[in-house]
């Protein structure tokens, strides 16, 4: 048999309401201080934006278009949907924080 410890019961349980919001509120801000992702998010903006314009107009190099749009595709700040990038709500608020 397999025994826990506190550490396992901390891993595998989900953080509550409080924890749940830092954690959130840190991805935003590792998100937003990232000034290549600023720019992205920015470029998307309302109307959204397809890859081949973001490279164009950001003046990126394919892989670290990649790598950066990657992130904000994993945090869900950004979706992708009929060929181009569109911001969520989390990327709005982004989005916001900057104008």
């Amino acid at each position: 048999m397999v025994e826990t410890d506190d550490l396992d019961d901390m891993i595998m349980n989900k953080p509550g309401p409080r924890e749940a919001k830092k954690i959130e509120h840190d991805m935003l801000n590792r998100a937003a201080s990232n000034p290549v992702r600023r720019k992205l998010i920015k470029e998307i903006g309302i109307y959204g934006a397809s890859k081949d314009e973001l490279l164009k107009n950001l003046a990126l190099q394919e892989t670290a278009f990649k790598f950066q749009i990657d992130y904000l595709l994993h945090q869900e700040l950004v979706k992708e949907e009929e060929g181009k990038y569109r911001l969520t709500d989390k990327g709005l608020e982004i989005l916001e924080m900057h104008r």
